[in-house]
C-alpha cells in the first residue's frame, strides 16, 4: 500500500491540475472539469496531512473524516477555515473562485460538462493571482 505523504499529495495535486490543463486544451471539457476539482481536493488533503505527527497514532475521527470528497469539509479538517474566511473577505475574486470550486463534487465524473463550466472551474483553480491552488500552496 502506498503511503500518501504530504509531498506525494502535493505532487498529485499539481499533476491533476496539469493533466486537467491538457484535457482542457484538447476540448475534453468534462474530464478537465473533474480533474480541476480533484486537484483542489488532493491539495486540501496535502494541507491536512500537516496535522499528523510522526510516531503518533492519529485521532480516528480525523483519519475517517479525510476520506470525504466535500471540499468545504476538507478545508475545515485541514485547519484552513479561518484563513479561508479571511482570504474570501480580503479578495472578492478569490471568493467567487472558491464558490465556483464548491460547486464541484466527485460525482462530476459522471457528468457531461461544457466548455463554459470547465473554463469557469479552470479559472477558479488556476488563476495566478486569485486561484484556489495558488492560495493552497502557501499552506503546504
Amino acid at each position: 500500500m502506498v503511503q500518501l505523504t504530504r509531498a506525494i499529495l502535493q505532487r498529485l495535486a499539481e499533476e491533476k491540475a496539469a493533466d486537467a490543463e491538457l484535457l482542457f486544451a484538447n476540448r475534453r471539457w468534462s474530464n478537465a472539469y473533474y480533474l480541476f476539482g480533484y486537484a483542489v481536493e488532493i491539495g486540501l488533503k496535502a494541507v491536512a496531512a500537516r496535522r499528523f505527527q510522526q510516531d503518533t497514532i492519529p485521532d480516528r475521527r480525523l483519519v475517517n473524516a479525510l476520506y470525504t470528497h466535500k471540499l468545504k469539509e476538507l478545508a475545515e479538517i485541514a485547519g484552513l477555515a479561518d484563513a479561508l474566511q479571511a482570504e474570501r473577505e480580503r479578495d472578492r475574486v478569490f471568493d467567487a473562485h472558491w464558490i465556483a470550486v464548491l460547486g464541484w463534487s466527485e460525482e462530476a465524473r459522471y457528468d457531461t460538462n461544457h466548455e463554459d463550466e470547465a473554463r469557469a472551474l479552470r479559472n477558479a483553480v488556476t488563476s495566478p493571482d486569485h486561484g484556489v491552488m495558488r492560495w493552497l500552496r502557501q499552506y503546504w
